[in-house]
């Protein structure tokens, strides 16, 4: 009987201390991982980074800032994003990742735009962020071919350091001959689309002369235009860089652009500056 039972016991044994290991491991790990702990994100937007990391460290949580931007409409050195989003459950000591909205525009280098094409300034100037304030035309045998870069009306050389979101003038040459263009049809456009339609076009935006029914900042951002002075006409023509006056209304029933003339003067500008 006792040669039966200690051969039980060997073979027990080892099963009674891989299971003891077992559930040591467990219980190691659910308390290494907190297993049944759980906090929740605070909403971190419109803080100031102090005040987001008193937040989350009230939380048990961490705050790592991981980018900046710059949005003009948004309070600044105010955080404008953050993951995991608010509300989410993480375990306690997670790291917060934080989107800060800077307190300047960032600083670039002005590129060198003379002696590219308009369509190919104006191109690197979106990618960089950098406005365009209006096209200037001078005599030069280069029809639409930059000539000179300005910056609150002097020359900004290449390379020197500029906020993003400022905005530049554009030298052009006017051809030899005096060039004059035709005067697009610019009813239905909203104001946003009016600067890249008049860029193509080698015009400039005079002056909004009135937004009938335009009581807040929205009815502004959707209301198009109804009328315009000079009159649209293939057959009217205005000097390169001339000015197009414009009335707005927030009443757009029945308004819709000339998309055909759009499009037939897209294709003009990508052909001739190809």
């Amino acid at each position: 009987m006792a040669s039966a039972r200690n051969r039980i016991l060997r073979f027990l044994a080892p099963v009674v201390v891989a299971l003891l290991l077992l559930l040591g491991g467990f219980l190691w790990m659910g308390s290494y991982t907190r297993h049944n702990e759980k906090v929740t994100v605070p909403d971190l937007k419109g803080m100031t980074l102090e005040e987001a990391k008193s937040a989350l460290t009230k939380r048990g949580l961490v705050a790592e800032v991981i980018d900046s931007v710059y949005n003009d409409e948004l309070p600044k050195s105010s955080v404008v994003d953050q993951e995991p989003d608010a509300d989410a459950e993480v375990k306690p000591e997670r790291r917060i990742y934080i989107t800060m909205n800077a307190s300047q525009p960032k600083m670039l280098n002005m590129p060198g735009l003379v002696n590219l094409s308009k369509r190919q300034a104006i191109s690197t100037l979106d990618i960089l962020g950098i406005n365009v304030k209006e096209l200037v035309y001078r005599p030069d045998a280069c029809v639409d071919c930059v000539i000179d870069q300005l910056y609150k009306g002097k020359t900004i050389a290449p390379d020197e350091r500029i906020r993003r979101g400022e905005s530049v003038t554009l030298v052009l040459g006017s051809g030899e001959s005096g060039e004059r263009v035709p005067v697009q049809d610019l009813r239905g456009l909203t104001l946003a689309e009016l600067g890249a339609v008049l860029n193509m076009a080698s015009l400039n935006l005079g002056v909004v002369v009135a937004c009938e029914a335009c009581n807040t900042a929205a009815d502004s951002a959707l209301a198009r235009v109804y009328r315009q002075t000079p009159s649209p006409g293939m057959n009217n023509r205005i000097a390169l860089g001339g000015t197009i006056d414009v009335w707005l209304t927030s009443d757009t029933t029945g308004l819709a652009p000339d998309r055909a003339l759009l499009d037939s003067l897209m294709r003009r500008d990508t052909l001739n500056k190809e």
